[in-house]
């Protein structure tokens, strides 16, 4: 058995021009596409008429400095919903409870990613290497990782994997790839034709981004939850860590949209209100009058300190470092109550620590995928020996526990 797995895990791998006037072409399809951007190479990418060629240049022209372009907008109903426990993190309110601390336990989400490029498929690739550094950067911000950039802030207790079981049951690395000009620029309802049971897994899809850097298409608590268009979308030259639109190029902008995914506002939500029924219905988060954009030694908003370290904020990648205690609650409340088939519980359901994929109590084919996919992300699920560093003894351990069994 040691021969065969070790087997397995041997052959796992690990000039600036000006812009010029154009005439953008016509969108294909229908969906969230804003019509004024438009990516037709990473050295064509035309913006109100005007095309630049490079991600540098359009860092330059600000389209991504405003409100309805950072993070397309999300049709919210603030109306209570009424589902019981729910009520602790509804769309018009958040209960702190002591059930929903990190402390409790880690919860476990299994990703896809799904890459869509344009048809001839010279657009939009997103290398193997940037997704696990993206699912890397989430573990970074959820867990705050000691000596990583999400460091300073709460550790919310939640772990992403690259999913190492598709809806049939069959071994996958956890991304699929797809080529069509119609849902690289986010047209065509691609969802419906691409979305593994969202109950299930967390669907995010890298494409022209609707002409913002990412979005969701509502929070769970709208009642899209389950359904093909549950799902997170970004602009494929962000994701990942660096990626090549600077300063948006360290996977932050997924970070943020995952927020929304499981229940976050912005901190700016309703201006200098604040509290658990007003704004971004976080009471520990400073109200902001509006978005902090850039990376600002200090700034002032509503008598306060902004918070623009914060993963909801429009700042860039680089100074976003932190959710706040009160944020990792709601969004734990969000998964229990929004989301209960999405996620499994870490450690306890295993009969080993080398029991990381379902059907746990057992080891198997999947364990062994798992660890691939976490050793190969950089997952902290594959340091066995909790250094930090990704190397033949991780694997040595894992394998040694994989060869004594279940007790």
């Amino acid at each position: 058995m040691l021969t065969s797995i070790a087997a397995v895990l041997v052959t796992a791998g690990l000039a600036t021009l000006g812009p010029t006037q154009s005439t953008p072409p016509s969108p294909e399809g229908q969906g969230g596409h804003d019509t004024r951007f438009q990516v037709i190479s990473d050295t064509e990418i035309i913006i109100d008429g005007i095309t630049y060629h490079s991600w540098d240049e359009v860092a330059q022209s600000g389209f991504h400095q405003m409100e309805e372009t950072r993070c397309k907008a999300i049709a919210l109903d603030w109306g209570d919903v009424v589902r019981g426990g729910a009520n602790d993190c509804s769309f018009s309110r958040t209960n702190i409870e002591a059930q929903y601390d990190p402390s409790v336990q880690k919860y476990r989400i299994p990703v896809v990613v799904h890459i869509i490029t344009n048809s001839n498929g010279t657009t939009g690739s997103v290398p193997d290497s940037r997704v696990y550094s993206q699912i890397e950067v989430l573990n970074e911000d959820f867990l705050a990782i000691s000596g990583t950039n999400g460091a300073p802030g709460t550790d919310v207790q939640i772990e992403f994997y690259l999913a190492t079981e598709d809806p049939n049951g069959n071994p996958t690395t956890g991304i699929t790839r797809s080529a069509n000009t119609t849902w690289f620029n986010d047209g065509g309802s691609y969802w419906n034709s691409l979305a593994w049971d969202t109950n299930r897994y967390l669907n995010i899809y890298t494409n022209s981004g609707g002409g913002a850097l990412g979005y969701v298409p509502n929070l769970p608590q709208g009642g899209i939850a389950g359904s093909n268009s549950d799902r997170v979308v970004i602009l494929y030259s962000t994701f990942g860590r660096n990626a090549p639109y600077n300063p948006y190029h360290l996977g932050r902008t997924t970070t943020h949209e995952v927020g929304h995914y499981l229940g976050l506002d912005h901190t700016f939500a309703g201006g200098c209100s604040n509290g658990y029924t007003s704004g971004d219905l976080i009471n520990d988060t400073n109200p902001e009058s509006s978005p902090t954009f850039g990376c600002p030694g200090s700034r002032n908003s509503c008598g306060l300190p902004a918070p623009f370290h914060n993963y909801m904020d429009y700042s860039d990648d680089i100074c976003m470092n932190q959710f706040t205690p009160e944020q990792a609650n709601r969004m734990r409340c969000t998964l229990e109550h929004y989301r209960p088939l999405l996620y499994s519980v870490a450690g306890p359901s295993g009969c080993s620590d080398a029991d990381l994929a379902e059907p746990f109590g057992e080891l198997n084919f999947f364990d062994v995928s798992a660890y691939l996919a976490a050793f190969n992300s950089q997952d902290p699920a594959a340091d066995f020996d909790s250094n930090g560093n990704y190397d033949f003894f991780d694997v040595s351990l894992f394998l040694g526990l994989f060869n004594v069994g279940c007790p």
